[in-house]
């Protein structure tokens, strides 16, 4: 089955933080609201700072990662930090 590879992309930096395994954009993005709610993480002092983006996929079977299409903004993490206020 295949499922999704995501990175936060940091703007300050210009770099992608390391990749994670999620089924969908919305399980993805659950993730992060677990990061804003960490008072002590970049995340939720810099939100404004932080991209969520689909960078490829993962077949779970045969352990292929697959990145032929380029990265996608699936959300701002400011976006989400506004929503929950």
């Amino acid at each position: 089955m295949d499922k999704n590879l995501y990175s936060i992309y940091d703007k300050k930096s210009g770099t992608y933080m390391q990749p994670f395994v999620e089924l969908t954009d919305g399980t993805a993005t659950r993730q992060c609201m677990d990061l804003l709610n960490n008072p002590n993480a970049p995340f939720s002092k810099f939100p404004e700072d932080f991209t969520l983006m689909r960078i490829g996929s993962w077949d779970e079977i045969g352990g292929i990662p697959n990145a032929d299409t380029p990265p996608e903004v699936i959300i701002e993490l400011l976006t989400l930090q506004e929503a929950k206020e």
